[in-house]
């Protein structure tokens, strides 16, 4: 008797994996559009991947670390400080400190920063656009809904 019942609760639990195995991954919500993205990109890499590196993957104060930090301007190297770290803007570390949090609240973080670096032709979408780039850069996809600074959705359910 309790071998059917074993039998039976074991059919159900495979049958169940297959149904689950064959429904189609949750889309992430698209939140921003290429052009803010690319035009995010531009001006990420005029100023923000001068310290954050074009690879977006931030500095350890390492040696050989691209560009060179002895390259930058002196007010970008006053910035960065003698231990030479700047957190990444892409992967699992940013992603743990930034997925919990709103795109509005990465978009609002950029704004305390570009001040102090203006990207050449900033505009009052630029801190948008780059927000874009970097939830783009995170595995984001862009659609036809444009990012504002009032964007709730978060980064962790638009990105990987």
């Amino acid at each position: 008797m309790n071998y059917k019942r074993i039998v039976f609760a074991a059919g159900l639990l495979v049958s169940g994996f297959f149904v689950l195995s064959g429904q189609p991954p949750e889309e992430k919500a698209a939140i921003f559009t290429a052009a803010q993205a690319e035009a995010g990109r531009v001006a990420f890499e005029n100023t923000c991947g001068q310290c954050h590196t074009p690879t977006l993957t931030g500095r350890k104060g390492e040696p050989g670390e691209v560009p060179a930090l002895t390259s930058l301007s002196p007010a970008y190297q006053k910035f960065i400080g003698p231990r030479g770290y700047v957190p990444p803007l892409a992967g699992p570390f940013f992603l743990s400190r930034w997925g919990s949090k709103t795109a509005a609240g990465l978009i609002a973080r950029f704004e305390e920063t570009i001040p102090y670096f203006p990207p050449a032709g900033m505009n009052d979408q630029t801190s948008v656009n780059i927000t874009a780039y970097v939830l783009q850069a995170n595995g984001a996809t862009a659609g036809t809904t444009p990012l504002t600074r009032s964007t709730g959705a978060l980064v962790r359910a638009v990105t990987r």
